[in-house]
C-alpha cells in the first residue's frame, strides 16, 4: 500500500515547491516599492483618538450610565439563570450578577460603540 501512495506524494511535493516559489515571487513583486512607482505610506488609523474628558459619553456620566445599564441587564439575566440552577437562589444570583456587572463596567468603562 505504501508503493501506491509514494508516487502521488512525490508529484504533489514537487508541485507544491514550484507553486510556493511562484507565489513568493508574485508577492515580492507586488510589495516592492519599485513596482508601484510610489513609496509605501504608513497606515493611518480609521478614527482619531478621543480624549477621556470628551463630552460625548466617554466621561464619568457615560461610564456611570453604562455601568447602571449593564448591571440591570445582567442582573435580570442572573435572576433568570438562578431560576434554572438547582441549589442557587434566583434572588442571590441576580444580586450577584448585578453587583459584578456594575463594578466591572464602572472600572472598565463603556466600549467605543456606546459613546458614538
Amino acid at each position: 500500500m505504501q508503493f501506491v501512495f509514494r508516487p502521488i506524494l512525490r508529484h504533489t511535493e514537487g508541485m507544491a515547491d514550484d507553486d510556493i516559489e511562484r507565489l513568493l515571487r508574485e508577492v515580492q513583486a507586488t510589495n516592492s516599492p519599485a513596482s508601484s512607482g510610489r513609496s509605501p505610506q504608513p497606515a493611518r488609523s480609521a478614527q482619531p483618538a478621543k480624549n477621556d474628558d470628551d463630552s460625548s459619553g466617554g466621561g464619568a456620566g457615560g461610564r456611570l450610565a453604562f455601568a447602571v445599564g449593564s448591571g440591570a441587564v445582567l442582573g435580570v439575566a442572573g435572576w433568570f439563570g438562578g431560576l434554572l440552577m438547582p441549589f442557587v437562589g434566583s434572588f442571590s444570583a441576580g444580586v450577584g450578577a448585578t453587583g459584578a456587572a456594575f463594578i466591572t463596567a464602572l472600572v472598565a468603562g463603556p466600549p467605543r460603540w456606546f459613546s458614538s
